[in-house]
């Protein structure tokens, strides 16, 4: 039963932290301090390729 809900819970966990990648992945910041170049595996979250 344990082992169910752990797996139900990641599942609910992966969905989430893919909305949140596919919407920092399609917005712009601007930032006057050093930015980081983006992973190139970002790239799969875009909407637009």
């Amino acid at each position: 039963m344990k082992k169910q809900v752990t797996k139900s819970v990641a599942k609910g966990m992966k969905a989430a932290l893919d909305v949140v990648l596919r919407a920092e992945a399609n917005t712009a910041s601007c930032a006057i301090m050093y930015q980081p170049k983006a992973p190139k595996e970002l790239v799969n979250y875009r909407r637009n390729k």
